[in-house]
């Protein structure tokens, strides 16, 4: 899976739970913040992070979790993590 692919699989995850919440698609940018600028809550980054990880067969530290605020962060984490699974 190349990152593009992993990039298209976060965004898709992160427009179900906007539609789910209300939010307006036009806010979902690779860039935009989580929380601020989406407008995200708590519950709904727990799910995008265990989804990340059971769709991409990889466990990602709590330690972790305050950096994954955006897609393109979101990717860079998914990535370096399967780079370790192989």
């Amino acid at each position: 899976m190349n990152s593009a692919d992993v990039r298209a699989a976060i965004r898709e995850l992160i427009t179900e739970i906007a539609e789910d919440m209300e939010i307006d698609e036009t806010k979902i940018t690779d860039d935009a913040h989580f929380i601020t600028d989406m407008g995200l809550d708590s519950m709904a980054l727990l799910e995008v992070l265990a989804t990340m990880e059971k769709k991409f067969g990889i466990a990602i530290p709590e330690t972790e979790f305050p950096n994954i605020v955006t897609i393109n962060k979101c990717t860079a984490t998914v990535e370096k993590y399967l780079s370790q699974k192989k």
